[in-house]
């Protein structure tokens, strides 16, 4: 190896730019050229996913170039997303990220023969446009949909007791894991929400309990705890100002709930300790510095004064103070850096000198 291989480093390449790598996966999807797609959203995909499109939209590509495998296991990871509305799939009679992702699930089990789960997706996929108010079909498919939603509705409540038993334990992982397994049957339960965020706030996992939170509160905003758990999150993240902000919302909702009054007055200490810590770092601008004593006796004009200062400088004696006391002079001295360069410069001019009257005596010898 060269000494100098150092200099020939390679270069760093760019950071991956994830909306203009969507861009060109969505033009591919345009051209049908699903094969070029599916290289953007693996590239897509292999970043840090915090949206569950790119998932998706992989599993559409996946689904045309028939990789079912690939479908269903996209699919489950965007069922562990928090569910939201999707535009643009009305005619599949989704309206959800889930609803489609199941649609999408049917087809690839369809394809593979697995029959009774593919009904078993549509059913589910069913289940929550019809509990959205979304979709409606017919009779039989409506009570179909209604004995659907009532089996996933206990499944999930056989989870929460699991995740709450676990809870009451302190296991936080395993009643994390256990919350999660009823929020897949169930993801409009506010109730199960809350009690993910609270297990997530134990673990000190903020961001993930904050979106739970959110949830919480869009699903019921009438409910004080959504907004009592938000605050405790931003407290947490040291977001003391908003923490602010939604605790004073919480305690006008229930101004006689004592957990939210005593995280309240502990957030608006923090607050108050904070702004107080500010003010003292601000320098005062109308007060003028202080002189040194030694300034003012040379400003005084008084020539008295001006002597006793320069004996108090110049002497070691001891004298009476005002209590009486004998205590020794302090020695004032300031040596600067041009007092230093004359001494030297003396020095060496008598040093000279003496070399010289030297020199002359012993030539008379």
């Amino acid at each position: 190896m060269s000494m100098f291989s150092f200099m020939k480093k390679e270069p760093e390449l760019p950071p991956i730019d994830p909306t203009l790598v969507l861009a060109e996966a969505q033009e591919c999807l345009k051209e049908k050229d699903f094969d070029s797609a599916l290289e953007k959203f693996d590239l897509l995909c292999s970043l840090s996913v915090q949206s569950p499109l790119p998932l998706l939209s992989r599993a559409t590509c996946r689904l045309q170039l028939k990789k079912y495998e690939g479908v269903l296991e996209d699919c489950e990871k965007v069922l562990m997303f928090l569910n939201s509305d999707i535009n643009g799939h009305e005619e599949e009679s989704c309206t959800t990220v889930h609803s489609l992702a199941l649609m999408r699930m049917a087809k690839a089990h369809k394809e593979l023969g697995n029959l009774d789960s593919a009904k078993s997706s549509l059913m589910r996929k069913n289940a929550i446009e019809h509990k959205l108010g979304r979709n409606r079909v017919d009779d039989d498919g409506d009570e179909a949909a209604e004995d659907m939603v009532e089996k996933e509705r206990q499944t999930a409540e056989e989870w929460k007791e699991k995740g709450n038993a676990e809870y009451r334990k302190e296991n936080w992982t395993l009643a994390l894991e256990f919350y999660k397994n009823g929020l897949g049957y169930d993801m409009y339960n506010a109730k199960l929400h809350s009690n993910t965020c609270m297990t997530l706030i134990k673990l000190r996992r903020w961001s993930q309990a904050l979106k739970h939170a959110e949830q919480c509160i869009a699903l019921e905003p009438d409910w004080v705890k959504g907004y009592y758990m938000k605050g405790m999150i931003l407290s947490g993240e040291s977001k003391i100002e908003q923490a602010l902000v939604v605790l004073r919302q919480a305690a006008k909702m229930e101004p006689g709930n004592t957990q939210i009054k005593a995280l309240l007055d502990e957030v608006e200490s923090r607050v108050e300790y904070v702004e107080s810590r500010l003010r003292r770092r601000k320098p005062a601008k109308d007060k003028e510095p202080e002189q040194p004593e030694q300034q003012k006796a040379d400003d005084s004009g008084n020539d008295n004064d001006n002597k006793r200062a320069v004996e108090d400088v110049d002497s070691d004696e001891e004298y009476c103070d005002d209590d009486g006391c004998r205590t020794p002079r302090k020695i004032k001295l300031k040596v600067t850096r041009a007092d230093v360069i004359n001494t030297a410069m003396e020095l060496a001019a008598a040093a000279v000198g003496v070399a010289v009257v030297w020199w002359f005596v012993t030539q008379r010898d």
